[in-house]
């Protein structure tokens, strides 16, 4: 029981991505590993990641943030 449950977990924790990027964003990826910002590819992929979801989130804040504004004015 114990087994199917952890399967479960590490499959909502885990996934693998292979891929292969190219044109503007491959130059980008570049860049950074000269520059030193990203240590390998998987690191740019989540770094890329954290900083969408940093902006997902803050507009979700926002429209949490409007529509409270717009039920207070009604």
């Amino acid at each position: 029981m114990k087994a199917v449950q952890r399967e479960k977990v590490e499959s909502k924790t885990h996934i693998r991505i292979n891929m292969t990027v190219e044109g503007e964003p491959a130059i980008w990826i570049n860049e950074w590993k000269r520059r030193g910002l990203i240590t390998s590819y998987t690191d740019a992929v989540i770094q890329a990641l954290r900083a969408l979801h940093e902006k997902v989130t803050e507009q979700d804040l926002k429209s949490a943030q409007l529509k409270n504004m717009k039920s207070y004015e009604e």
